[in-house]
């Protein structure tokens, strides 16, 4: 299990930690180097957390000038699921913020909640313009506060980023590119004690008892999870009695996504409420609307969303000859219903059903119509 996640579920509150203003200095640091004029989003590389061992990978946000960030991927698992959304043209926002990391971002002051400011003002670090906020991204629930572990990470991370961006702008640095996707090389920076004979590169408060060095480690995909592998998730009977329905012209759009709204209490981090829509393509009738949570895991909520379309299809007696999908994590959930009840499933950019249904539903939240 990654250090980012065996951190207690409740965020400690950081404004009276000296941790606080450390953060705040090196976001000050981070903003006035702008790593991202000099670093790309896929130009990656490792800290080694010197408490845990475990390496948190960073990637620089704000090259083309829109969002400018620092994140900090959790191990292998947050690392791949990086390069396959990056490489996923299907992939839609929501996915990124399923990939286990901690961020610091600079935003408008308007968009800080209570806790941001009560931390800026502990720090005593001043900024102008945007302002940073530290979050902590874990798979199925909404983006929280960091803890104080999270934050140690956090430390070390934008340390190092500083260290490198003052590199990158006096001497070119290689991150390799020999991998074959399944073991992938990246940098990484280590740590050790000073008291080795060797010079330390860097000396920064915090860090001082700390020697930092460049290692190139091959890092292994994680065992891929077998979701939409086979029909065992869905209910034997309920796929006889599918079976028994005729085969109609109907053509369906199917699609998850995170919802406006959360679980949880107030002062909890909070879960994300996905929605599953199933439309008619052509009509835009919804034959129904599945709010969902990550509460038992991300993946247990994605292995039950075949048997959930299944159970729509029944509920309405239909089984129709075309199911139509936006991203290809669907696609390879619905596989069960392709082979078991001779649906054919597709992949489309646009659903227009379904996008008709959300933006309705959006005006009614807005209006505070529910």
């Amino acid at each position: 299990m990654s250090s980012l996640t065996i951190i207690s579920s409740h965020a400690i509150k950081l404004a009276s930690h000296p941790d606080a203003k450390t953060l705040c200095r090196l976001a000050a640091e981070i903003k006035a180097l702008a790593p991202w004029t000099l670093l790309q989003e896929t130009e990656v590389f490792g800290v080694e957390d010197p408490d845990t061992g475990e390496i948190g990978f960073i990637s620089v946000m704000g090259n083309i000038g829109e969002f400018e960030s620092v994140a900090v991927y959790s191990g292998a698992e947050g690392i791949y699921g990086f390069i396959d959304f990056q490489f996923d043209d299907t992939a839609n926002p929501d996915r990124l913020i399923e990939i286990p990391q901690i961020q610091l971002s600079f935003s408008e002051p308007k968009f800080l909640e209570k806790r941001d400011r009560e931390l800026l003002k502990a720090s005593g670090v001043k900024f102008t313009g945007t302002k940073p906020q530290f979050r902590s991204f874990r798979p199925g629930y909404l983006p929280w506060f960091i803890t104080l572990g999270e934050a140690r990470l956090l430390i070390h991370a934008l340390s190092q980023t500083v260290e490198m961006t003052k590199r990158l702008a006096s001497e070119p640095v290689s991150f390799p590119d020999d991998g074959d996707d399944e073991t992938e090389p990246f940098l990484v920076r280590v740590p050790r004690h000073a008291d080795s004979s060797r010079e330390p590169d860097t000396s920064r408060k915090g860090d001082t008892e700390l020697v930092w060095e460049d290692q190139i480690r091959r890092i292994p995909r994680p065992a891929e999870s077998k979701m939409g592998a086979s029909a065992a998730g869905i209910d034997s009977l309920l796929l006889s009695d599918l079976q028994t329905l005729p085969l109609s012209t109907n053509q369906l759009e199917a699609d998850v996504f995170i919802g406006p709204g959360r679980i949880g209490e107030p002062d909890e981090r909070p879960l994300a409420l996905y929605m599953l829509i199933l439309a008619d393509r052509f009509s835009g009738y919804i034959l129904g609307i599945e709010a969902l949570s990550a509460e038992l895991s991300l993946d247990a909520m994605y292995e039950g969303i075949p048997e959930k379309i299944a159970q729509l299809l029944w509920q309405k007696k239909v089984l129709p000859k075309q199911i139509i999908v936006r991203t290809d994590r669907l696609l390879n959930l619905l596989e069960p219903l392709e082979s078991k009840l001779k649906i054919q499933l597709r992949r489309a950019k646009d659903l227009p059903a379904i996008d008709e249904a959300v933006a309705s539903m959006t005006q009614f939240l807005k209006r505070g119509k529910i």
